[in-house]
């Protein structure tokens, strides 16, 4: 193990090159040191698979920097799907990518911090009842953390059952969660994940799922939890479409059966023209905006965004709370051109898909400002020869990812786009001018 550690601190002095090979020695050495000397963790828990009598494995360690966050991508995902039916769309997660790292970590972490200053409870808050969840929600994101970035979270005091100080290595802040607690649970873990969380409990006395206590910084301006919380899942999904016609009689029976060791992870998506956390630019109303549609067609297609809502559901077994997580993650139509299929995809959808969600989305909105750019990025891939003219449009066999996607998804600087020309640029930035109108 004192190998491992000594190769950990090398990593930041090495060549690019070199620091690539002791990354992936690294990993691939702890993927073999946890399998083999741990018979409680299986190696098939690497891909999500559990019995049901398994406890839910810890995640496998990954020896990232500080530094290495800076340029690392979160997965590549591309959640569309022809023909499009409203389904819970879901998959088996794999453990180690719950809480995702990746180099946006200190804007959204910045982000967080200056959206519960100014708006409050109508981004977080939780109701009497819910303290157990919301401290078992904080035990797990913590020691998640720990085990999972080893050189990102750093245990200073360990007082066991009285609680721990941790030092976060990215922010550099030290996070003091003995008892008594100084802030609310969900507080500190919004101060160590970039998700967004939802605590979600079965009333006893309706036996309905309702949220309890929720830290949702970026609803993307769909709604706030203000309008959520203390509701069971029926309201707060009254405005999904298709929701009590094809998902309302299936999802209390599917919540109840979740079990703490079968946590699942989903994806949806809607376009922007910007990369807003809290308020894309697509959900603006006039009273704030009124000349949003100029601004929409003044905006380049191919800078346009897809903005991915990467979501998770996962039991914690002593309060039984069900979590749910999302987190925002935005990919250019640009970066995705040359991508096969993916442009034919996008327009279908915008055009052909069901009717309610084309509302739900305002793709109708903006669509006829896109088509002819997704037209000619069609065009070209028939030209290039990555499609044919006459080929049928149909879900991508990676689907929800991109088709270029390594099936290992632990290497030091994540996943570039290989047909992207140049690495993907860091939108932080730009993302801090966006914040122009008054309910940002």
């Amino acid at each position: 193990m004192w190998q491992l550690l000594l190769l950990a601190f090398l990593v930041p002095l090495a060549h690019k090159d070199s620091r690539l090979a002791i990354q992936r020695y690294i990993n691939t050495y702890y993927y073999k040191y946890i399998s083999v000397s741990n018979p409680g963790t299986p190696a098939s828990s690497r891909k999500g698979s559990y019995a049901s009598n398994e406890e839910l494995p810890k995640p496998t360690p990954l020896m990232i920097t500080p530094e290495q966050v800076k340029n690392y991508d979160d997965r590549p995902w591309r959640p569309f799907r022809w023909p499009y039916h409203q389904t819970m769309s879901i998959f088996k997660l794999d453990i180690n990518h719950w809480l995702d790292m990746d180099k946006y970590y200190w804007h959204y972490i910045e982000e967080k911090k200056r959206v519960f200053m100014k708006y409050g409870k109508q981004n977080i808050d939780w109701l009497p009842g819910s303290e157990d969840a919301c401290t078992e929600l904080m035990e797990t994101v913590s020691q998640h953390m720990i085990d999972r970035y080893p050189l990102l979270f750093t245990v200073l005091i360990d007082k066991k059952e009285r609680g721990r100080v941790i030092r976060n290595e990215l922010t550099k802040e030290i996070l003091d969660m003995t008892l008594p607690l100084k802030e609310h649970p969900l507080v500190y873990v919004s101060m160590m994940a970039k998700e967004d969380f939802y605590v979600v409990r079965k009333d006893p006395n309706d036996g309905l799922h309702h949220l309890v206590a929720a830290a949702v910084p970026f609803p993307g301006g769909s709604f706030d939890i203000s309008t959520k919380i203390g509701k069971h899942l029926d309201v707060i999904h009254e405005d999904v479409p298709y929701y009590k016609e094809k998902l309302k009689n299936s999802m209390e029976r599917w919540f109840s059966r979740l079990a703490p060791n079968s946590p699942v992870e989903r994806a949806s998506w809607y376009i922007s023209w910007d990369h807003k956390l809290k308020m894309s630019n697509v959900y603006q109303v006039p009273e704030v905006v009124p000349d949003l549609e100029e601004t929409m067609k003044s905006t380049p297609p191919g800078s346009f965004n897809v903005r991915v809502e990467r979501q998770t559901l996962r039991r914690l077994p002593k309060s039984q709370a069900i979590i749910f997580t999302n987190h925002p993650v935005f990919y250019s139509l640009d970066e995705m051109k040359d991508e096969p299929m993916v442009p034919s995809l996008i327009r279908k959808i915008l055009y052909e898909g069901p009717g309610d969600i084309i509302k739900y989305k305002n793709f109708d909105f903006l669509r006829d400002h896109l088509v002819g750019y997704l037209d000619k990025v069609i065009e070209d891939q028939i030209d290039k020869g990555l499609i044919s003219k006459d080929q049928p449009v149909k879900t991508l066999p990676t689907y929800p990812f991109a088709s270029w996607a390594q099936t290992d998804f632990d290497f030091v600087n994540g996943w570039n786009n290989p047909r992207f020309d140049g690495r993907k640029p860091d939108y932080s930035e730009q993302a801090k001018k966006e914040l122009i109108y008054s309910n940002d």
